[in-house]
C-alpha cells in the first residue's frame, strides 16, 4: 500500500509508513489502510442519506494519492555509507591563529625596527659601519644645523673640564661678539640722540651694535670706500694705481677711482645694487662749491661698517693708515686700528675704523654732525674700548 502523506510504498500488512512514520492501520472507527474516511456508524445505518455499505471502498487497485510538494516534510540529506568524522576539536584552529598572529605581529616588529635604524643612520649622513670598520676608524662628529658639532652618541651637551657645556659656551661666544645694546646706547645717546650715528659688524658680517640713527644718512666725509670695492667688484682686481686714495686720502687719485667704474652714476647704480641703500655720491672728492650748491655724499653708518667689513675681508684695511691718535683718539693697548677720518659741511666729523687683536677684525663706523672733532674723537675712543674689553681682550 501507499502512504498517503509522503507516497512511498509500504507492506500491505504495515501499521506504520517506513518513511515517514504515519500511521497506516487503525481500529474500527478510526482510519483505515487506504486513509479514506467512514461517514457511518459502526452498524452500517445511513449517515447522510446514504448506506455504510455505499461508503466502503471496494475491492480494487489501490491509487496513491498525489501529494503536494508544498507540504512535503524536508527529507533528510543523503549520508554516504561509512563512519561519521569525529567532530572538530574546540581550541586547535584557535590555537593555530593565535600562533599566526604572534608572527605576524614579531615580523612587523623587526621590520620597523629595521627601517627606523636605517632612516636613523640615513638622516645623521653615515651608514651602518662593519666590526673593522669601528675598530680602526674614529666616530666622526657631524655638524648640526645651528653651526655646533656633535658627535653620533648625542653627546654635544655635555660639560667639559670646566663645568661649561656646549650651549653655554656657544652663548658665552656670541655674547663676545654683540655689544649690550643698553650699555652701549647709554654711551652713544650721551651724546646726541640726533646727531650721532654708531654701528659695530664683525668680520664674518653679523652686526654687533647699531644705534638709533645708524641707518640714517649723514654726510660722508672721509668714507673712500666706495669707488675701491665698485672696481674690486667689477674687475675682480684691486686698484693699485689708485692707492693713494687709501693710503693718503688723496682726493685727487679718489675721483680718477669714480672715472674707472664709470663716473658717479654707475657708482651709485652698484651701490643701489649692492644694497648700500644709504650711500649715495653726487660731488667730486674736495669740491667744496659743488657742496655749497647743494649736492653732496651721503652714507650710513650701518653701510659704512659694512664696507668697511669688506675691506677686512679683502685684506685691504692695512692701506687705511691715517694716524687716529693724533686727533685725541685712545687705542686701546695691544690693539691695532687701521682708519679714516673726515671732515665737512654741517660741522660733519667722522671716524672709520677697523680694530684687530691680530685674530679677530671689528669694524667700527662713527658719523657725528654738529658735533665738532673732540666730541667725535671721544665717542670714537669709547667704542674701540668697548668693542675691545668686550669683543677681542678674550
Amino acid at each position: 500500500m501507499f502512504c498517503p502523506s509522503c507516497g512511498v510504498h509500504n507492506d500491505q500488512n504495515a501499521r506504520f509508513c517506513t518513511n515517514c512514520g504515519l500511521t497506516l492501520q487503525t481500529q474500527a472507527g478510526g482510519r483505515p489502510a487506504d486513509g479514506t474516511m467512514v461517514d457511518g456508524n459502526a452498524d452500517g445505518t445511513m449517515v447522510d442519506g446514504a448506506p455504510a455499505s455505499v461508503l466502503t471502498p471496494q475491492p480494487g487497485p489501490v491509487v496513491p494519492p498525489v501529494v503536494s510538494p508544498t507540504v512535503s516534510p524536508a527529507v533528510p540529506p543523503t549520508v554516504p555509507n561509512g563512519p561519521l568524522p569525529p567532530p572538530a576539536k574546540q581550541g586547535k584552529s584557535g590555537g593555530v591563529g593565535m600562533i599566526i598572529v604572534a608572527a605576524i605581529v614579531v615580523i612587523a616588529i623587526l621590520i620597523g625596527g629595521t627601517v627606523w635604524y636605517l632612516n636613523t643612520s640615513n638622516s645623521n649622513g653615515v651608514q651602518p659601519a662593519t666590526q673593522s670598520q669601528e675598530t680602526t676608524k674614529p666616530k666622526k662628529k657631524a655638524k648640526k644645523a645651528d653651526g655646533k658639532s656633535s658627535d653620533k652618541s648625542g653627546e654635544s651637551d655635555k660639560s667639559d673640564k670646566t663645568g661649561k657645556t656646549d650651549a653655554s659656551k656657544e652663548r658665552d661666544r656670541r655674547s663676545n661678539r654683540i655689544l649690550d645694546k643698553s650699555s652701549t646706547d647709554s654711551i652713544v645717546d650721551g651724546y646726541s640722540t640726533i646727531d650721532v650715528g654708531v654701528s659695530v659688524m664683525n668680520e664674518d658680517g653679523l652686526r654687533s651694535y647699531s644705534s638709533r640713527n645708524a641707518s640714517l644718512s649723514f654726510v660722508a666725509a672721509g668714507l673712500y670706500l666706495p669707488a675701491w670695492l665698485d672696481y674690486r667688484d667689477t674687475y675682480g682686481d684691486r686698484p693699485d694705481a689708485y692707492a693713494d686714495s687709501l693710503t693718503g686720502m688723496n682726493n685727487e687719485s679718489a675721483n680718477g677711482l669714480i672715472d674707472a667704474v664709470g663716473g658717479e652714476s654707475d657708482l651709485n647704480e652698484w651701490l643701489s645694487d649692492n644694497k648700500y641703500y644709504r650711500t649715495r655720491f653726487e660731488r667730486d672728492y674736495g669740491d667744496v662749491k659743488a657742496s655749497q650748491n647743494g649736492y653732496e655724499n651721503y652714507a650710513s653708518p650701518d653701510d659704512a661698517a659694512r664696507m668697511l667689513n669688506e675691506m677686512a675681508e679683502n685684506g685691504d684695511d692695512g692701506l687705511m693708515n691715517y694716524d687716529i691718535a693724533s686727533e685725541g683718539v685712545v687705542i686701546p693697548s695691544g690693539a691695532t686700528v687701521h682708519a679714516h677720518r673726515g671732515q665737512g659741511i654741517k660741522d660733519s666729523y667722522n671716524y672709520f675704523m677697523v680694530i684687530s687683536n691680530g685674530k679677530k677684525k671689528v669694524s667700527v663706523a662713527v658719523m657725528t654732525q654738529n658735533q665738532g672733532r673732540a666730541v667725535a674723537a671721544q665717542l670714537a675712543s669709547r667704542m674701540l674700548d668697548k668693542v675691545w674689553n668686550t669683543m677681542l681682550r678674550n
